[in-house]
Order: structure tokens, then C-alpha cells, then sequence
């Protein structure tokens, strides 16, 4: 028999009523919250669910579990240590998503406002936490944790993140844009050598950020496919329906990498148009 989790009620509730989402999800939530308060004491003000389990469109083939720890204050060596280590016993776990878990543990007065150039203790999925410099896609992680962040412990996230208007949601994307050109422009960048899986999500990372871009919202990754379909002229209508073919292929096709150069410097050139 398993033994009960100690996760809220509400949360183990919605977890489960989600048919995408496996038991060994709630199963190794369960193990974060209790080793983050175990390691953390009163330095812990909240943790909460990011992502695509707070979005609501958890693919357990290709999805992490995105964690957001709010901290009273920046961690100090010690605290960072345990938590490391506590990290890397995680990882060992029998649990398909021991490797998957992303997420950050940030000082309440950062979580408030994004401020550019903050090193916080992040972790990405299959690596290490580390001290990492956080750019503007965490003024969109604030949103998603404001809006739709489902709170394993601590209090609404409403009270602890100011309100991110749709003006900051725009210029949050069109800053990261040319990081993205940057890649294109890198075709014997290793990066490109991934496996279609990870070109599908390309593409639908670029497909939320138009929709960001003309609409003001941030969509559900699924949800801005739908929206590229439904928008895109061609060739653009064309590269989206394709990408939905290579989504949790594990096999390679570098001869696809053009097309996906294309479609990155078609956004970033979208992002810079609406500077003008």
C-alpha cells in the first residue's frame, strides 16, 4: 500500500483528475515539498507548480515538472549545499520524472518585480542547481506562478508577485527574440543536431510568442498552435502543421534545420516590427 502525500488537498485532487498527468508526478512532488521544508525551515515562504502543470497541458512524454520556491531570503551557502545535495538524491529516484524538474528559489523581494541580471539558484532538467543569471523569460514564469500557479505550500501567489500588465508580457518576448536569432544564425551550433522532439518545441515556442505579441496573452504552448494555424499565412501555416508530426520524435532530420532557421528570424522580425 503507498502511503498518503502530503501534498494540499486540492492540488493532489487536481493532479489526479488529469488523466495526462502520471501518479509518479504527484508521487515525486511530494518528495520536493517535504525535502525544500525539511532544508529550508522558516526560509521557506511558498512553493508552487509552474509550467504546463499549472497551464494545464502536461504531455508526460516530453513535459518537466517546473517547480517556483520563494524564499525570505537569499539562500545562504549552507542552505544551497543541502538543497544541491537534496537535488542530486532526487534525481537518483525510480521515477520517470526524477531527471525533469526545473525551477528556481528566489528571495521574496525578486519574486515581487523581475529585475535583469539576478543570479538565483535555478535548476534545469538532467543538470545541477547552480547560480544562474535569470533573463526575461522569468517575467513570464511570474505571470504563469501569479495567474495559474497551483501552491504547494505558503500563501496566494497573487500577494507575493505584482501584477504583470499585457505592455511588460510584450517586451518580456520581444527581449528574448535575439537570443533566438543569435541560435538561428549558429547552424553548427550542437543544439541543432536535436532530435525532432526538441524542433517541435522550437517551433511552438516561437508560435506562443507571436500570440504573445498580438494578443497581449500568454498562451498554453497547444493553445498557441492553434492560434498560429488559425492566423499564419504560408509558408509560416505550412511549417506549424509540420512540426505537429515531429512532436516526441526521438529521431533526427538536420535537413529540417532551414525551415526552422526561417521561422525563427520570421518571428524575431515580427517582434522587432511591432518596435516600430
Amino acid at each position: 500500500m503507498s502511503l498518503p502525500l502530503h501534498l494540499p488537498q486540492d492540488v493532489l485532487a487536481r493532479l489526479k483528475s488529469d488523466p495526462t498527468i502520471p501518479a509518479t508526478v504527484p508521487t515525486l512532488l511530494d518528495a520536493l515539498l517535504l525535502g525544500v521544508q525539511q532544508i529550508l525551515g522558516q526560509n521557506l515562504v511558498g512553493l508552487y507548480l509552474r509550467g504546463s502543470l499549472a497551464m494545464g497541458d502536461f504531455d508526460p512524454l516530453a513535459s518537466d515538472v517546473d517547480f517556483f520556491a520563494v524564499t525570505e531570503h537569499l539562500l545562504t551557502e549552507a542552505e544551497f549545499t543541502d538543497l544541491t545535495t537534496m537535488h542530486d538524491t532526487l534525481a537518483t529516484l525510480p521515477n520517470p520524472y526524477a531527471i525533469h524538474l526545473e525551477g528556481a528559489y528566489i528571495p521574496r523581494v525578486s519574486v515581487r518585480r523581475f529585475t535583469l541580471g539576478e543570479r538565483l539558484p535555478t535548476l534545469f532538467r538532467q543538470e545541477r542547481l547552480k547560480w544562474y543569471e535569470h533573463d526575461y523569460n522569468w517575467v513570464l514564469e511570474r505571470w504563469v506562478v501569479r495567474e495559474h500557479g497551483l501552491m504547494l505550500c505558503g500563501p496566494a501567489p497573487t500577494t507575493l508577485i505584482d501584477p504583470i500588465s499585457t505592455d511588460e508580457l510584450r517586451e518580456a518576448v520581444r527581449l528574448r527574440m535575439p537570443e533566438w536569432l543569435r541560435w538561428a544564425n549558429q547552424p553548427d551550433d550542437p543544439d541543432w543536431q536535436l532530435h525532432l522532439g526538441q524542433k517541435a518545441y522550437v517551433i511552438q515556442t516561437m508560435c506562443r510568442a507571436l500570440c504573445t505579441l498580438a494578443t497581449g496573452t500568454l498562451p498554453s504552448k497547444p493553445q498557441a498552435v492553434a492560434w498560429a494555424l488559425a492566423t499564419l499565412p504560408e509558408p509560416w501555416h505550412s511549417t506549424v502543421e509540420h512540426s505537429q508530426a515531429w512532436h516526441n520524435k526521438q529521431t533526427f532530420d538536420a535537413s529540417l534545420n532551414p525551415e526552422i532557421q526561417r521561422f525563427i528570424r520570421m518571428a524575431v522580425s515580427q517582434a522587432e516590427g511591432d518596435l516600430q
